[in-house]
């Protein structure tokens, strides 16, 4: 099973290419996820995606999306997005990732302050969906197959293919979001601040004993305030998202084959292994001991 490497902070770690040509593309199926999702997670990159077949649920920041085949995603640097299936439908996807520097070229270029930072730094397009109906869109998404013709071709020239069709696809991109650019910050990207410190604090206190008080406070809010936007941006309250985060901490514990089911529980926070294994049962849809047996040749 795939699964992204994430530091506490939710930051993918995996690069996307490398100095030399920051650009990344890979063709993935859902499935071939745990539970057919990828977590929440976040990069300073940009990214695009295009669904080839089947469809997804894809969630940036707080707003979700049900993407179909021949429909895609902008997702904006430093926003949270996940997706999972949708309706149990699998989903086969393109993803693009870059650094916005194979864009605007140098630091402090005319491109990178009049067509890049407006979109990178406004809180009014953290997403934008892509239709086959409209004809710059349209457009985009063929841009981004002829992108992954030029990636996985490797023939010559292939970097320059793959900017000049970079440099195109802003253009377009910037185009569809003018008028968004020219309204006023939304007030709701102070709930995804405080989402980003809220899972920060979930990742490197998860094996403690948590309270809503005590989670409340590492955001400095209310706890009516907490539960509000966790719930408003996660679909799901802050302790059904602990529950599972343990368990999925746990399953590494419980493949290892050191630990008994006892102490993998106290491991990973929980009050005593029958809570644990009634939790495991829920949402792995099997006991630990199962789960182990299952996976023990693989």
């Amino acid at each position: 099973m795939k699964k992204l490497i994430l530091r506490k902070n939710l930051s993918e770690e995996s690069p996307h290419g490398d100095y030399g040509f920051p650009f990344f593309l890979s063709h993935e199926i859902l499935s071939e996820y745990e539970h057919a999702s990828f977590e929440v997670h976040w990069h300073p990159d940009l990214e695009f995606t295009v669904v080839l077949e089947g469809a997804m649920e894809y969630q940036a920041n707080d707003t979700v999306y049900i993407l179909t085949e021949g429909c895609g995603m902008f997702v904006n640097a430093n926003v949270l997005h996940t997706a999972k299936s949708y309706e149990g439908q699998d989903c086969s996807y393109l993803v693009i990732t870059f650094n916005p520097v194979l864009v605007f070229g140098h630091e402090n270029s005319t491109i990178e302050n009049a067509y890049v930072l407006p979109v990178i730094q406004s809180q009014n397009c953290p997403s934008l969906y892509l239709s086959q109906e409209v004809p710059p869109q349209r457009r985009m998404m063929q841009l981004i197959r002829e992108i992954n013709r030029a990636y996985t071709e490797n023939g010559l020239y292939r970097e320059l293919q793959i900017k000049g069709r970079l440099c195109e696809l802003w253009t377009l991109l910037f185009r569809e979001l003018q008028g968004v650019l020219a309204e006023k910050d939304s007030a709701g990207s102070k709930d995804i601040l405080y989402l980003k410190q809220a899972l920060n604090y979930i990742h490197s206190h998860y094996s403690e004993r948590l309270t809503l008080e005590g989670l409340a406070a590492s955001c400095n809010i209310s706890k009516s305030g907490y539960c509000r936007f966790f719930k408003k941006t996660m679909r799901q309250t802050p302790f059904e998202y602990l529950l599972k985060y343990r368990i999925e901490k746990s399953i590494p514990l419980l493949l290892s084959g050191e630990y008994n089911v006892t102490e993998i529980s106290e491991k990973v926070g929980f009050s005593g292994a029958s809570y644990y294994s009634e939790n495991f049962r829920k949402y792995m849809n099997c006991s630990p001991t199962e789960y182990r047996k299952m996976h023990a040749s693989s």
